[in-house]
């Protein structure tokens, strides 16, 4: 069985095994994890958001959150929307459609991350991105931003405090510069060209289109 429950004790002492350092994971929850060993495709979305299924049925009553012990991929987007956000740790490289955070997740990837649209807003969030962070559009609200970028930050950067430019606490920047006019999906935009979170959000959920 590739899924499983374990303790904060295995989780640390798997993360030790993997070389994650204990400032990165010092700032998890502590309780009981739910396991995947080696890669993982979910079909579809994931949701952080308490009280949402699992995308494992052996992990259903996960607590804490979830470790991937190896690369995960969705072929649809990686969210929460509501308080008491579940923890995500992906012990490889991390794919998905669209990441929309509003709320207080703690997500740390330790390889690269690959995505259409990043959308974040302030919250009381934990995100640490060891590799690339690289997606089509980034836009990072209300002074929310990931916390360590080891890799290179790619893609059409927003950030409000510094207009269409942050360097995201990154290694790198390969900020792209395309206005997000060009490159979303029309639905996704107030009449202002500002992203509708909530138009957005709708088309994560149904696996629409986020880009033109």
């Amino acid at each position: 069985m590739n899924t499983r429950h374990i303790t904060w004790d295995e989780a640390t002492a798997l993360f030790e095994q993997r070389g994650l350092p204990r400032s990165i994971w010092q700032n998890l929850y502590e309780g009981e994890y739910a396991l995947h060993t080696g890669n993982a495709v979910v079909e579809g979305n994931l949701s952080l958001n308490t009280g949402e299924d699992a995308p494992w049925p052996e992990i259903a009553d996960w607590d804490t959150g979830y470790i991937i012990d190896g690369d995960l991929t969705l072929t649809g987007s990686l969210y929460d929307i509501d308080d008491g956000a579940a923890a995500l740790i992906v012990l490889g490289n991390l794919t998905v459609a669209g990441l929309h955070t509003t709320c207080d997740p703690k997500i740390i990837v330790t390889g690269d991350t690959t995505a259409e649209v990043i959308f974040a807003e302030y919250s009381d969030k934990y995100l640490v991105f060891q590799g690339d962070l690289r997606a089509v559009v980034q836009v990072w609200l209300s002074e929310s931003a990931p916390d360590h970028i080891g890799g290179t930050a790619a893609g059409s950067l927003v950030h409000p405090t510094y207009g269409r430019y942050t360097d995201l606490e990154a290694a790198q920047v390969d900020n792209t510069g395309i206005p997000i006019t060009d490159l979303l999906a029309p639905e996704t935009l107030t009449p202002t060209g500002e992203v509708d979170s909530d138009a957005l959000h709708a088309r994560l959920l149904s696996g629409l289109p986020l880009l033109r």
